[in-house]
């Protein structure tokens, strides 16, 4: 279901397509899933970077 179809009251079968308000909506959400997606992968690299200094510390025992 779409989620301009309860509020709208140009609703008609398949107008989603050549809407404003629906290509707004999309804009919208495309911008707001590209935000999550750089914030996501800022803290996925600096997390990373955090593992690998952790893992260059770390104790190694010499085996014989």
């Amino acid at each position: 279901m779409l989620p301009c179809r309860p509020g709208c009251p140009f609703y008609q079968e398949g107008c989603h397509k050549t809407c404003a308000q629906w290509q707004l909506f999309q804009e919208k959400q495309q911008a707001q899933r590209q935000a999550k997606k750089q914030y996501l992968q800022f803290y996925n690299d600096l997390c990373a970077q955090v593992v690998r200094q952790c893992r260059a510390i770390e104790y190694r025992r010499i085996a014989w």
